[in-house]
């Protein structure tokens, strides 16, 4: 076990070297890079803890006992800092607290382990998880929020999805859940030390997706307007369809609602709003049906010869993926079923 911490500490710390350095976000990857450490340290000391539990390190496994307080925290500065791009602030420090106040109690501990014992430890395992699992929470609720304004505001929004982000949560509720497992049902043989062989791993997978992201712009949301039905919006909606089938907007990859408020005339809240309601769907959605459309009548040209990708990308959308995820959703069949069918029936 000892080797498994010792490697996921050494990961640990390449992987915060390899942030420090990135240039995409670096403010956020900075402070996930701080984490890391964190995490390599706390590995470090329990390791070293198990090698032998009465050497002259002591100190730095105590230490280690309460810098779980500090991972939820993190991740919901981290999430905050990658979305809002909002720097650090000496207030941030409030989302240290339970780790300043466990560790603190326990100064005589920390100091002197072989001589003093912890305190308040009845309340270790609740104050955990509670704290904990609420800033994990709190962190996934900036999330939502972002992916809503991003549909709306974006039509290709892959890779700034942050769907990444989630398995960096879910992952750590998996973590938290393990614990408390280990705390409300004991079973023998299955203790704390099982945490840090999962803890090991996701080290390393949350250092490769960070490393792996895109940049990640900060959406401004869009004003509402202060009429529920504005007369304007049979306007709206007639530019818009004459922008959709004349220029073909919906074919720029890029394409983004502040783009189609510029080339129509009008401010974005109201193309916003002629979007949500007139065809009840988000900014995305209403673009990605254009370009299915436009898709489904390539395939159905019985001289098309042009491959599904290549279809995909001449439609507006930059991956195989995101095409046949919006095709079979639209249209209730995959793309090459569709070809193959409408072949068929010729």
């Amino acid at each position: 076990m000892t080797y498994i911490y010792t490697i996921g500490a050494a990961q640990g710390v390449v992987l915060a070297f390899a942030l420090f350095r990135k240039k995409v976000n670096v403010s956020s990857n900075r402070i996930l890079a701080v984490w890391l450490l964190i995490l390599a340290f706390d590995l470090l000391a329990r390791s070293i803890y198990l090698h032998n539990k009465n050497s002259v390190f002591l100190p730095t496994f105590i230490i280690a006992v309460f810098l779980p307080f500090l991972h939820g925290s993190f991740f919901y500065i981290y999430v905050r800092t990658l979305i809002h791009k909002q720097a650090l602030r000496w207030r941030d420090l409030i989302h240290a607290t339970g780790f300043i106040v466990m560790a603190g109690l326990n100064i005589p501990w920390i100091i002197n382990p072989w001589e003093n014992g912890p305190r308040t430890f009845g309340y270790y395992e609740f104050s955990l998880f509670s704290y904990s699992v609420a800033y994990v929470i709190a962190g996934l609720m900036l999330i939502y929020r972002y992916r809503k304004t991003l549909v709306q505001q974006q039509s290709n929004t892959e890779g700034i999805d942050l769907l990444w982000l989630n398995i960096m949560a879910y992952s750590q509720i998996v973590i938290w859940m393990i614990g408390l497992t280990q705390w409300l049902t004991p079973i023998p043989g299955y203790n704390q030390w099982h945490i840090y062989i999962a803890v090991s791993i996701w080290i390393i997978v949350m250092g490769y997706l960070a490393l792996s992201q895109q940049p990640i712009k900060t959406l401004q949301k869009i004003k509402s307007s202060p009429e529920d039905n504005d007369d304007r919006f049979p306007q709206v909606q007639a530019r818009l369809e004459q922008l959709m089938s004349e220029h073909q907007l919906y074919l720029q990859p890029a394409l983004n609602i502040a783009q189609l408020a510029k080339a129509s005339g009008y401010p974005e809240y109201l193309i916003s709003q002629v979007i949500n309601r007139v065809y009840q769907v988000p900014f995305r959605e209403y673009i990605n049906q254009l370009r299915v459309q436009s898709a489904q009548e390539i395939l159905s040209a019985s001289d098309e010869k042009r491959s599904i990708l290549d279809i995909a990308y001449d439609c507006g959308f930059t991956s195989k993926s995101t095409f046949n995820s919006a095709f079979k959703r639209i249209l209730n069949e995959t793309p090459s079923a569709y070809r193959s069918r409408i072949q068929a029936d010729a």
